[in-house]
């Protein structure tokens, strides 16, 4: 590798306009220096700064961003490729679009940053810092994600699918018409969120915590959440329709109008909760706690129409 570039060879080799490859910045004070469609492949970048940088088009492919400072950078399509980003900072940083494909890292920091139309693909990260961060229309895919943080962060139409997550924090979070469809929320945490149709299709995980929050035309359908607990939530509206919710705790809960049918929630709570209007059709509610429970104008069991549902005809 050669030796750390001073700013005036980088910018020197920046104008000439061609890709930059097996360089070393590594260490190297690069603050507020114009990226403007910079092509980086297989540099060392390791604990450089680029705080305030223009990123605009810039591509990093097979590079080594390990505690490289981004801060307060601005930048359209950054993208990166098979890059290491441990405890890489994009803290304050304000993004919109790009590809980030197959990187990897441990405390990467996005906290507080603005991200618009950023994708994120088959990443694996463990504890990322998220909070206070925004994002909106971005696309998280099949990533692995450990202890993530994004306590208080303001999302809104973003997809999170097809992700493993473990120990995932989004107390406090607002979250508007986002979905972690078919993505594994292991000991997630959603305590204090406050969401509007928000989708967790075919989700699944054990020790999910949602207490206080506000889950409203929310969508569980066909969901794996046991034991999961919705204590004081709000689920006013929500599709619970065949999910898996088995010794769920749902006391206090408002489920007012929730579509719950064919659920699975034996041995669940419902201890002072209200399901004024629930559609509880063919749901398994054995062996559950209704004290103080408010059931009003509850649809329960249509015995005719389960039957119709399940006449097979025969020969």
């Amino acid at each position: 590798m050669a030796d750390v570039l001073s700013v005036e060879q980088l910018q020197a080799l920046l104008v000439k306009g061609q890709p930059l490859r097996d360089l070393s910045l590594a260490g190297g004070d690069y603050s507020g220096v114009d990226l403007l469609r910079a092509r980086f492949e297989r540099v060392d970048a390791r604990g450089a700064c680029f705080r305030a940088a223009n990123l605009n088009g810039c591509r990093w492919d097979h590079c080594q961003l390990q505690d490289a400072d981004f801060s307060d950078c601005t930048g359209q399509s950054l993208s990166l490729s098979d890059c290491a980003v441990d405890r890489t900072c994009f803290a304050n940083a304000k993004l919109v679009g790009g590809r980030w494909l197959r990187c990897t890292g441990d405390g990467l920091i996005f906290a507080q940053a603005s991200l618009r139309h950023l994708a994120i693909i088959e990443g694996s990260f463990r504890a990322p810092d998220m909070a206070r961060a925004e994002m909106q229309r971005c696309q998280w895919a099949d990533c692995k994600l450990a202890e993530f943080n994004a306590e208080d962060v303001r999302w809104e139409q973003v997809r999170l699918t097809g992700c493993t997550l473990v120990s995932a924090c989004f107390a406090r979070a607002h979250l508007q018409q986002c979905a972690f469809d078919e993505s594994t929320l292991t000991g997630a945490d959603f305590t204090g969120v406050n969401s509007l149709s928000t989708s967790f299709y075919r989700c699944q995980g054990v020790g999910l915590r949602a207490c206080q929050a506000v889950l409203s035309k929310s969508i569980f359908s066909q969901a794996c959440f046991p034991q999961a607990d919705f204590s004081g939530a709000q689920l006013d509206m929500a599709n619970l329709d065949q999910a898996d919710l088995t010794e769920a705790v749902f006391d206090r809960a408002s489920l007012r109008y929730a579509s719950v049918r064919g659920v699975r929630a034996a041995r669940s709570s419902f201890v002072a909760a209200c399901l004024q209007g629930a559609d509880l059709h063919d749901a398994d509610l054995t062996d559950c706690d209704w004290r103080q429970a408010e059931l009003e104008a509850v649809r329960a069991t249509d015995g005719e129409r389960l039957a119709a549902q399940r006449w097979t005809p025969t020969l």
